[in-house]
C-alpha cells in the first residue's frame, strides 16, 4: 500500500509537472522590429537616457534598458543567402520564413520559390494576426510577413497580396498604394473584405471589433521628432494598443508584428538626433508591451532589428589650440589640452531637436542659392535643433550637406556610412519561455524558436 501511494504521488507529479509545460506554452507573440537599430543605436539612446538628465525619465532608467535587465539577450547574423550585408527585405523574409534570401525579396527564398511566413503560420493555427509599421504597409519589412513577390518595389503588387490575405489589423502609412493607379478600388475592397478603415485617431478609437485597416498618411508617418505637428495621427504606441485590444478578443491567442522603421530612416540620414527621438518612440512602446505582458502573463515579447545603419557613435577629437581655448573659454571639460572627449549636453541636445535634418537639408537645396545667406541659415539650423548654433565655427556654408556634417562633427558624432553594415544584431525577449533566444545565431533560427515557444514544433 505504502509503495502504491508512493508511485501514485509520483505520477501525480508527473501529470502535474507535465500540465504546468502545457500551460507555460506562449500564447501570444508581440514581436518589435526597431529597423536598421544596431546595438550601438541602443547603447546610445540608454547612456543618453541614464546620464542626460532628461525630464521624461526621472529615473534614469529607459524601459529598453529594463527590458534588458529583465529579459534574456541573443546575438545573431543576418546575412543572406550570398550577400554578407542585407536589406530590410531580405531580412523581414528571412526573419518570417526561416529560409535564406535574397536582397530585394519578399516572402520568397533564394531560389524563387515562395516561403510561408510566420503570420501565415499563425492564421493556419487559429491566431489572429496584425501588422503595424509607423512607415507604410507596403514596405519591406512588413511586405515580408505578408507577401510574396519578386522584388520589394512591387508596392501595388503587395498591397493587393496584403488585402487578400486580410490580417485582422493593418496599421501605417502608405494610403496611396489602396487608392491610385492600378490600385484605385483596392480601399472599396477592403471594405467589402470586412475591414473599418481609419485614417486618423478619432476613426481608429471608433472601431471597437472586427477587422482594421489603419492607413494614417499618403506614405511613411512623420518622424517621430514632428508627430506634434500632426495631432490627429496615432502614435505608435496608440496603435499597437488599439491592434492588443481587437486581437485579444480570440480565446486562441494571436500574433502581432510592431516595426518602428525610421530608426533605419535617422541613421540612413546620419542624423543623430532624429535617431534619438526614434528610439524614444520605440521606447514608449516597450513600455506599453511589457507592461501587458506581465499582466497578461501568455505573452511573450520579442525585440530585435533587421540590420544596423549607419555605424553612428561618439568619438573623441583633437581641436587644435584655438577651438581648444574657445571651448574652454565656453566651460567646457577638455582634456590633454586640446582633447574633446564629447559632452553629455549633446544628448540634452538631442531631445531638444525638433525637426528631421534630412528634411530641412532638401527644402534648403530647393531654395535659390542667393537666398541661403548664414543668417538664413543659422536661423533655420537653429529652429531645428531647439537651440542656438554656433556657425561661426563652420565653413563653406553653402555646401549644405556639409554643414550639417560639419554639426555632427563639432558634436564628436561619427558615422561610418550611410547605409547599412553587417554588424551582428542584438535580441531581447521577454515573457515566458524568453531563455529559447539566447545564444548566438541567424535571423533564419527565429522562426523556429518562435514555433517552439508557441507549440507549434515538436518538443
Amino acid at each position: 500500500m505504502k509503495n502504491f501511494r508512493r508511485l501514485a504521488a509520483v505520477l501525480a507529479a508527473c501529470f502535474f509537472l507535465t500540465g504546468a509545460l502545457a500551460a507555460g506554452e506562449v500564447k501570444n507573440v508581440i514581436w518589435i522590429i526597431g529597423d536598421g537599430m544596431g546595438p550601438e543605436a541602443m547603447g546610445l539612446f540608454m547612456q543618453g537616457v541614464r546620464y542626460a538628465g532628461l525630464e521624461e525619465y526621472a529615473g534614469r532608467v529607459s524601459n529598453l534598458e529594463k527590458m534588458m535587465n529583465s529579459g534574456e539577450w541573443g546575438l545573431f547574423f543576418n546575412n543572406t543567402h550570398d550577400t554578407v550585408v542585407t536589406d530590410s527585405a531580405a531580412s523581414a523574409t528571412q526573419m518570417a520564413t526561416g529560409r535564406f534570401s535574397r536582397p530585394e525579396f519578399i516572402g520568397i527564398d533564394y531560389n524563387s520559390q515562395p516561403a510561408e511566413t510566420f503570420l501565415e503560420l499563425a492564421r493556419k493555427q487559429g491566431k489572429s494576426i496584425g501588422i503595424i509599421t509607423d512607415t507604410y504597409v507596403a514596405d519591406a519589412t512588413p511586405a515580408g510577413f505578408t507577401a510574396h513577390a519578386q522584388n520589394r518595389n512591387q508596392k501595388m503588387k503587395i498591397a493587393r497580396q496584403l488585402i487578400a490575405f486580410a490580417p485582422e489589423v493593418v496599421m501605417g502609412g502608405g494610403l496611396k498604394y489602396f487608392t491610385t493607379g492600378e490600385n484605385k478600388k483596392l480601399l472599396r475592397q477592403a471594405k467589402k473584405k470586412g475591414y473599418r478603415v481609419a485614417k486618423n485617431k478619432k476613426e481608429l478609437a471608433a472601431v471597437k471589433s472586427g477587422n482594421v485597416l489603419g492607413l494614417f498618411a499618403e506614405e511613411s508617418l512623420p518622424m517621430s521628432l514632428e508627430m506634434d505637428e500632426y495631432p490627429a495621427i496615432p502614435s505608435l504606441t496608440e496603435q499597437t494598443q488599439k491592434a492588443v485590444e481587437l486581437l485579444s478578443k480570440n480565446e486562441n491567442g494571436f500574433v502581432l508584428v510592431v516595426e518602428a522603421g525610421k530608426i533605419d530612416w535617422a541613421g540612413h540620414a546620419n542624423d543623430a538626433g532624429a535617431w534619438f527621438h526614434e528610439m524614444k518612440a520605440l521606447d514608449e512602446l516597450l513600455g506599453y508591451v511589457n507592461a501587458y505582458a506581465d499582466k497578461n502573463g501568455e505573452t511573450l515579447v520579442y525585440l530585435n532589428a533587421d540590420h544596423d545603419t549607419g555605424l553612428g557613435t561618439f568619438t573623441y577629437r583633437h581641436l587644435g589650440k584655438d577651438k581648444a581655448m574657445k571651448k574652454t573659454a565656453q566651460g567646457e571639460v577638455l582634456y590633454g589640452g586640446d582633447v574633446d572627449y564629447a559632452s553629455f549636453e549633446t544628448f540634452r541636445q538631442f531631445d531638444k531637436q525638433k525637426k528631421s535634418l534630412y528634411n530641412l537639408e532638401m527644402e534648403l537645396k530647393k531654395m535659390p542659392a542667393e537666398k541661403l545667406t548664414p543668417q538664413y541659415l543659422q536661423k533655420r539650423l537653429s529652429e531645428a535643433m531647439g537651440f542656438e548654433v554656433d556657425m561661426t565655427q563652420f565653413e563653406n556654408l553653402s555646401d549644405v550637406s556639409g554643414l550639417f556634417k560639419q554639426l555632427n562633427e563639432s558634436r564628436g558624432i561619427v558615422w561610418a556610412s550611410v547605409n547599412h553594415s553587417s554588424l551582428p544584431i542584438l535580441s531581447v525577449a521577454y515573457g515566458p519561455d524568453a531563455d529559447e533566444f539566447t545564444g548566438v545565431y541567424h535571423n533564419t533560427d527565429i522562426l523556429p524558436r518562435m514555433k517552439n515557444v508557441l507549440g507549434w514544433s515538436e518538443k
